[in-house]
């Protein structure tokens, strides 16, 4: 049995996928054994022959279609041969011996289920990665940019270089063991955006804890896919908030959800349809709500 199965999956982020891949194997130095599995979903930008090429270790699974990051996980978990299971994006990159961290971390912590380390953009500053679950108060305030009053949201009560039991943990970098899987199942495939938070939610629901971890390190480039594509990334961000309240909240606060989301498209439609003469993003942007407000009643099931 192999210690560790770290997942990527990738979507047209071939620089950043082959930095990733290099610093895994750079500083992954311990005597864990581990196992690199990529799922690519249909990348143009040949990352998927750059793999084969020149990590020829690394398991590929090729998707002819653009599968979304939930159910790519899932098909990576399905073959996955390691006793953790390292839910890793192609916008990390390793600064040290994370993989041994975390490891050791969990073999002397047998009451801890899921793992994530404190994420570092690519200046070395601090990234929020880690949050409690979402609540009507949160996603109203988000909405409106009322970010001072997101700070228990976002943990800023705590102390964010020391380790404490969390709520949820960023989908960027989560290590667990892979028997939480017939515990809780896998990743709810059809979210996208929320997907780890919503997994830690079933993982806590079930008594189970998630530790943030500061003492590991991660550098996380974040965002680069999600500027690729406004389309996806805006519109799910929507969606799945709706979708997570239907599934895990009673009626009246799931529709409350959709009530926000709708007159919070509509401005944002407005606002950038407005402002698109003098920016492509914005073009982009109102394109993108344009396409989100008729579905705000109706989510699709799947990735936008």
């Amino acid at each position: 049995m192999i210690d560790i199965s770290i997942v990527i999956v990738n979507y047209n982020v071939k620089e950043l996928l082959i930095n990733s891949l290099l610093s895994i194997e750079k500083y992954s130095k311990s005597d864990n054994s581990y196992e690199i599995i990529v799922v690519d979903n249909d990348s143009k930008d040949g990352s998927v022959e750059i793999i084969l090429s020149q990590f020829p270790k690394v398991i590929l699974i090729e998707n002819k279609y653009n599968a979304g990051f939930p159910k790519a996980n899932n098909q990576a978990f399905e073959i996955a041969k390691g006793n953790y299971i390292f839910m890793l994006n192609p916008d990390t990159e390793f600064i040290d011996d994370a993989l041994g961290k975390l490891f050791q971390f969990m073999e002397t912590n047998q009451d801890v289920s899921i793992v994530g380390p404190e994420l570092l953009n690519t200046d070395g500053s601090h990234q929020q990665s880690v949050w409690r679950f979402p609540t009507l108060f949160n996603i109203f305030c988000e909405m409106h940019y009322l970010r001072a009053l997101l700070k228990y949201k976002n943990y800023n009560d705590k102390n964010l270089q020391k380790p404490f039991i969390a709520d949820s943990l960023s989908g960027a970098a989560i290590f667990f063991r892979k028997e939480l899987i017939p515990q809780i199942g896998m990743l709810d495939e059809t979210m996208f955006w929320i997907e780890d938070v919503e997994f830690c939610y079933r993982a806590t629901q079930k008594g189970l804890k998630c530790i943030y971890l500061s003492q590991v390190k991660i550098i996380h480039h974040v965002g680069q896919s999600a500027k690729k594509n406004y389309k996806i990334s805006l519109s799910n961000q929507i969606f799945n908030k709706i979708k997570y309240f239907k599934k895990h909240h009673n009626p009246l606060s799931h529709i409350a959800v959709v009530i926000l989301s709708f007159y919070h498209v509509l401005f944002k439609l407005i606002t950038f349809a407005l402002l698109s003469p003098y920016s492509v993003i914005y073009r982009r942007k109102a394109i993108a709500y344009a396409y989100t407000l008729p579905k705000v009643f109706n989510p699709p099931k799947g990735i936008a």
